[in-house]
């Protein structure tokens, strides 16, 4: 609870009634949402002229150091709030409102107003501190003794049917005003950010940690590959070397240039041994070839010589029997055609001979058909 006097109405006032143009100085005030925010009780007039009415109705002229309002912020944590509904936080909030209310008088209260542009919802309720005599005196209505009968009797106003949790009753915590209350959230805000940020840093110093010990696996794994290379070529290298040595000393063993000390004469025995060895191989090729060969020409010396003796005897029977050669040749040209060039010319025959072997060939038929037909006269 806090007491305001005369000229700290109007700043309270702005702070509670602000629109989205009101420069805040709590940054926890989100000016995006300020649209959000709510009455449950709203006066047609500033809180200075509705003072100043009740007072005018009830006949009283303050002193100048008076208290002319007091201010009540009640809300819970945000775990409570999210629990809850739109439509029930405004019914919890309209359920507070209403013990104000039946205990201080309508009348008497200036403005009750839900600010939903801050961390959690709240309700912020201002009344004018007249005492039942009709009194003002702030001191006297809200003493130590009073606020705690507030605080238990609202607490048992809302708590069967919302289930809040009393603050513990003769607690030694002291009470933060609105500006202190305010400054802790900024404070514990700041620390909530500040452990969220180390977190992540820590989060991001571990994956630091694990991608530099992949970047010096993989790096370890390139110099380990590049040693393989280096090894890989200094061999190649030796072993190149090495060869172009020998083919030096195996050109120098051949034209008859002896080598002169150990090491040449070394390389040029080596030298000699491989050549030897490669001769051997090669002479081993060749020989197999070689039979293969000898092979190869045997079979054909074989097919030549029945070949010759075909020619022969075809030669010996058109020399000895040309007709029946000629008769043989005129019937199967298309079969002797391929062979004809590998002998002399034919035994020219006359036209008139051509027309006798004809003949002979069709009499040859005849005589095979009759044949054939008398044999089937005789079977049956």
């Amino acid at each position: 609870m806090e007491k305001y006097h005369k000229n700290e109405v109007a700043p309270i006032e702005k702070e509670n009634e602000r629109d989205e143009t009101y420069e805040a100085s709590n940054p926890q005030i989100d000016a995006t949402r300020t649209h959000n925010n709510y009455h449950i009780i709203k006066r047609d007039m500033s809180y200075t002229e509705y003072i100043n009415m009740r007072l005018a109705q009830e006949h009283r002229k303050p002193r100048k150091d008076a208290v002319l309002m007091s201010s009540f912020s009640f809300g819970s944590d945000g775990p409570y709030f999210t629990h809850l509904s739109p439509e029930e936080q405004r019914e919890l909030f309209t359920d507070a409102t209403k013990y104000f209310v039946h205990t201080y008088g309508e009348e008497n209260i200036i403005s009750a107003i839900v600010h939903m542009d801050e961390t959690n919802p709240h309700l912020h309720l201002n009344l004018i501190p007249f005492m039942p005599d009709k009194r003002l005196c702030a001191k006297e209505l809200f003493c130590p003794q009073s606020l705690r009968d507030l605080q238990t009797n609202l607490y048992e106003w809302l708590e069967p049917k919302w289930h809040l949790e009393r603050g513990k009753e003769g607690s030694q915590t002291k009470h933060l005003s609105t500006a202190e209350f305010k400054a802790k959230k900024i404070v514990e805000q700041a620390e909530s950010q500040a452990e969220e940020i180390t977190a992540d840093a820590r989060a991001e110093n571990e994956d630091l940690k694990e991608a530099n010990a992949i970047a010096e696996e993989h790096l370890n794994e390139t110099r380990e590959k590049i040693k393989e290379a280096r090894a890989e070529k200094e061999q190649i290298v030796a072993e190149r070397d090495k060869e172009a040595d020998y083919s030096q000393a195996l050109e120098d063993a051949k034209n008859g240039d002896v080598a002169h000390g150990r090491r040449g004469l070394k390389e040029q025995v080596v030298a000699l041994t491989v050549e030897n060895k490669r001769l051997q191989e090669e002479n081993t090729r060749l020989a197999k070839d070689s039979a293969d060969l000898f092979q190869e020409t045997k079979r054909l010396q074989g097919i030549e010589a029945r070949c010759q003796t075909a020619i022969k005897g075809i030669t010996m029977i058109r020399e000895r029997e040309p007709e029946a050669f000629g008769r043989v040749f005129f019937r199967a040209t298309s079969v002797f055609q391929p062979f004809v060039d590998m002998f002399d010319q034919p035994v020219p025959l006359s036209r008139s001979r051509v027309d006798e072997i004809k003949e002979e060939i069709e009499k040859e038929k005849e005589k095979e058909k009759e044949g054939k037909n008398s044999q089937n006269v005789s079977s049956k």
